[in-house]
Order: structure tokens, then sequence, then C-alpha cells
């Protein structure tokens, strides 16, 4: 049985992380808090705690980082004051409240006693020491400290300082040593053979990744005739699919103007002497028009403004080799314009990549009402003609 208590407390989390805590906490995030709240649930378990115990054990896992999306100072003192006002607020117990913020300020890097709860929501925090991912989970907290904390920690440093952490760390409860001592002495033992043995291939390897990055900003489109072949080749697909889907919806469209213009007038006729060609006349007439509606909509053309201001030219949102950000300019401004694209690499890459990209989307809103058209039609043919079957098996019976 689900607990409500628990389920509200995750949806309000996982929103209040969503809204308050920024992208740079890369770490202290709500997948951080999920691990956490799952390794309660473990050591709960492990420890075999009433529900009442569990029920709090969970409640504060949830809640012990929420107030980083108030400040980092002092997060854990804002996370008891956002505890007791969302639980307060759902009519959660006064008495348990209090026992959830005291299990959150537990969380505390400098908490030391030996309350068993306290112990186990401390171990729960940290059971990402003994994960097998620990290493990915270390990385997301090294940029978390450079982006929040204006630190300027490189690999070789920050392997360092886990390995001080993880040497000097100890799990608070009997169950937290054995559901992770073991994996954390995995990862510990990890860690000193990269710093014993990697710390020149890190170097090496940023060295590398320097001078990728350096080669890869040279190569642009006009300077690689691979890439300009492979843009060719996709340009020409693309202008070909968009004519064979006008095509298609020319088809439709002169297939539902002879159904409406001429079929319907004569199914209607019919329908006055005969009664049993209503319901498939109308369900033929109604799917016909919804059909033409969505084929002109396929080769309707799109609004485009006809103007592209400086701004956009520099700053890559806009394209003046396509017709509809010009059309309106004087030539004086669209040659200023086409000057600044052409004088700079990085503005024609960027123009050429947006016209392939924007062309795409074109075709693919196309291809989507087609589609559409295409279903609507083919379903209403074909339920016209099985509604004009059964009813005229039914008048026969």
């Amino acid at each position: 049985m689900q607990n409500q208590y628990l389920e509200e407390t995750k949806s309000f989390v996982e929103e209040y992380f969503a809204k308050h805590v920024g992208k740079e906490y890369s770490y202290h995030n709500f997948e951080h808090t999920s691990r956490v709240v799952k390794a309660a649930d473990q050591l709960a378990n492990e420890a075999h705690l009433s529900e009442d115990e569990k029920e709090l054990l969970l409640l504060a896992a949830w809640f012990h980082d929420v107030g980083f999306g108030v400040s980092i100072e002092n997060h854990e003192k804002h996370s008891t004051e956002i505890a007791q006002q969302f639980l307060s607020g759902i009519g959660y117990p006064p008495e348990k409240v209090n026992m959830v913020s005291k299990l959150i300020m537990a969380t505390k890097m400098d908490w030391k006693g030996e309350d068993k709860m306290c112990c186990l929501i401390k171990d729960a925090d940290l059971s990402g020491l003994a994960n097998p991912n620990y290493q990915s989970i270390a990385e997301n907290l090294r940029k978390e400290k450079n982006a929040t904390l204006d630190a300027e920690l490189d690999e070789v440093e920050w392997i360092h300082e886990n390995i001080k952490f993880l040497q000097s760390h100890f799990y608070c409860s009997e169950e937290g040593k054995r559901l992770f001592n073991e994996g954390k002495e995995k990862n510990l033992e990890q860690l000193k053979m990269m710093e014993n043995g990697e710390q020149n291939d890190i170097q090496a390897t940023k060295k590398k990744k320097k001078k990728k990055k350096k080669k890869s900003k040279l190569l642009t489109i006009g300077s690689s005739k691979s890439a300009q072949t492979q843009l060719k080749t996709a340009l020409r697909n693309h202008i070909d699919l968009s004519a064979i889907a006008d095509n298609k919806a020319n088809i439709m469209l002169s297939v539902n103007a002879i159904v409406i213009t001429v079929g319907i007038p004569l199914l209607v006729e019919q329908a006055y002497t005969n009664p049993d060609m209503i319901i498939p006349t109308v369900i033929l007439a109604f799917s016909s028009l919804v059909s033409m509606i969505f084929a002109t909509l396929s080769t309707r053309p799109a609004k485009m403004p006809g103007v592209t201001s400086p701004d956009s030219i520099k700053t890559k949102k806009s394209n003046l080799f396509f017709f509809g950000n010009y059309f309106k300019m004087d030539f004086d401004q669209y040659e200023t314009g086409m000057r600044t694209v052409v004088g700079d690499n990085e503005i024609l890459d960027n123009s050429i990549t947006r016209d392939l990209f924007f062309l795409g989307k074109s075709l693919g809103k196309k291809y989507e009402y087609l589609r559409i058209c295409y279903n609507i039609f083919m379903f209403g043919v074909a339920l016209s003609v099985i509604s004009f079957v059964v009813v005229k098996l039914a008048a026969q019976f």
C-alpha cells in the first residue's frame, strides 16, 4: 500500500528541485535525492525499523537537500524549514515533523552522535561512496563545486581529495557498514590506482582534448569537401522529398475535390429516394472535407518575417540564404548582412546549418499533415463502404 505522505512529498520535492535548484547543482539535485531515498529504504529494511520509523527516515531523505534552493550555506537548516512548512500544510503530526527536522540536521558533515535513526540517515546520504558509478557521481560534485564555489579543482587534485575523504570516512550504523563498506573500499582502491598510475594519462588526455578542440575550430564546412558533398546531397534530398510531398497533397486535393463536387451530389440525390444512403454519404463527405483541410495545410506556406536585423545575423539566429528572412529588406541592408555572413566562417557555417535544419523541420511538418490526411481519407472511405453494407444487410432482415 502506498504511503500518502511519502507520495505527496516526492511530488513536491521533484517540483521544488525543478523550479528552485539551478542546473549548476549537478550533484545536489533530484537524482541524488532519489539515490539517498533508495539507500534509506535499504537501511530501514536492514535495521528492521517499524513502519512509522521508516516513514520518518524516508521523509527526511526526501527533504534533506531541498535547502540548496535557498542557499548553500546552512542548507540543512533551510531544508528543515521547507519540510516543516510542507508537512504541516498536509496535516502531518507536529511531533513527527520535529523528528524529521532532527534527522535532516543529522546530515550535516560535522554531525556526531549515536542516535540510531540519525546514523541511518547520515549513512544513506553518503551511500554514494559505495556506488558502482562513484566516479561519475564524484565528477558531478567536482563540476558543482567549480560552478558554485568558484573552485578550480582539476581531475588530479580531485582524485587526491576523494582519497583523503574516503580514508577518513566511517559509516555510522552497523547496517551502513554491512551494506556499503565493501563498495566504498573498492572505490577507494580504484582512486588509489588512478592517483598512482594515471596522473600523466589525465594530463595527456587534457592536452589531447585541447588540441582536438583547437583543430575542430579550424574545420568548417567550407574547408571540408566531404562536409560540402554531404550537405549538397542532404539539401537535394530535402528538396526532392518536399516536391514529392506537394505532389501527394495535390493528388489528395484532386481526389477529394472530385468526391465532394461530383460524388456527394449524386449520393445526396440517391439519399432522397433511398434513406439507407444518408449515413455512408455523411461519412464520406466529412472524411473528404477533413482530408482536404490537412492536404491544404501540408502545402500552405508558413508565415515569414521577411526582415532580418543585424543583431540576429551576428548572434547566428537568422539565415540570409532563405528568402523568407529578407524579402522585405532593402538591397543595401541585405548586401550589408550578406557581407557579414560570408566574411565570417562561423556565421556562414551556422547559416548553412540553419537552412538545412529548418528545411527538415518544414518537411517533417508536411509529411505529418500528409499522414493524417491519408489516414482520414482511407478510414473514411472504408467506413462509408462498411456502413453502406451494414445498412443494406440490416434492411433485408
